[in-house]
């Protein structure tokens, strides 16, 4: 049986029964077909561990990525949360206690819903970081991860993983399917690029790839984060489309705060401008000899002195 460097998983199951906003409807109103391929993994930008060699503090993980990634693009200068700031989130919403056993024997390591970590960003915040909104996307339809990607930077995906994904990652091979795999529980990476091949990855401090294959068998979930410059960035797409603003309203309805997409405004209807002024017709030419006659007249009433 082959080893591995430690790694641990630790996503819980998708509830896509739970309430929350799905990004498909403003995606499909307005956008063109996304670009056939896409890279927001820029070399430059760190991807720490954060702890997921030790606990399974994946999903967490996952949300220090994503923050390295959008603050990187975002705001000019990285943002690195520390282990601490990651496994205060996961002991805040789950109850983890790393003091309460050794890794693998930790009876309160139990792993996180996705929808639960990103609750948590969007109102308490980690590393100082919060997000604005969060929404699902539909993980059957390629063309609106591709646009996702595209046009946010990241998408967050839930895997059902597979016991051979482990081996071909030590060996930096790109996830595909392998005939007789097993799955070993559930795992949270980030997405930051695709190709007509597959999805660029990042995941246990470093990028690999999974195959278009290897996405429909697996990845059971997929969401979409907004901060503050995402949505700046949205808001360029999508000014004036009303089913962006009809998301936040979705948004209003499941968590009672202002809608934080602004209302799509009305296309003005278009003054007439006033038809051009008449250029005046010219006035009739006056014979030369009734100018000659008239000049003689006031020259003889000159002379005779007639007023």
């Amino acid at each position: 049986m082959a080893t591995h460097p430690p790694r641990r998983l630790g996503k819980l199951p998708a509830q896509p029964a739970r309430p929350h906003l799905r990004l498909s409807a403003v995606l499909r109103e307005r956008l063109a077909a996304p670009p056939a391929s896409m890279d927001w993994q820029d070399d430059r930008i760190t991807w720490p561990m954060y702890g997921n060699d030790s606990w399974g503090d994946c999903v967490w993980a996952e949300t220090g990525h994503a923050i390295n990634q959008l603050t990187f693009y975002g705001s000019a200068a990285e943002v690195e949360p520390t282990d601490a700031d990651i496994l205060k989130g996961y002991s805040d919403v789950t109850g983890f206690n790393p003091n309460a056993g050794t890794p693998g024997n930790n009876p309160t390591d139990q792993g996180t819903y996705i929808q639960d970590a990103m609750k948590y960003w969007r109102t308490t915040g980690v590393a100082g970081h919060k997000i604005v909104a969060y929404a699902s996307l539909d993980v059957s339809n390629l063309t609106e991860i591709k646009q996702a990607i595209a046009l946010f930077g990241s998408i967050s995906i839930g895997i059902n993983f597979p016991n051979t994904a482990m081996d071909q990652f030590d060996n930096g091979q790109t996830w595909d399917i392998v005939r007789g795999a097993k799955v070993e529980g559930g795992h949270c990476v980030l997405a930051g690029a695709y190709d007509k091949d597959g999805v660029g990855i990042v995941t246990w401090g470093a990028e690999t790839k999974m195959t278009w294959r290897f996405w429909k068998k697996y990845v059971d979930e997929a969401w979409v984060v907004l901060d503050a410059d995402g949505m700046k960035k949205a808001g360029v797409y999508f000014t004036g489309a009303p089913s962006f603003y009809a998301l936040g309203q979705q948004f209003t309805e499941l968590t009672g705060e202002t809608n934080p997409i602004p209302a799509p405004q009305p296309t003005p209807t278009p003054v007439p401008s006033p038809p051009p002024a008449p250029t005046p017709s010219p006035g009739p030419s006056l014979d030369p000899r009734l100018v000659q006659a008239f000049d003689l007249m006031q020259a003889w009433a000159h002379d005779n002195k007639v007023r």
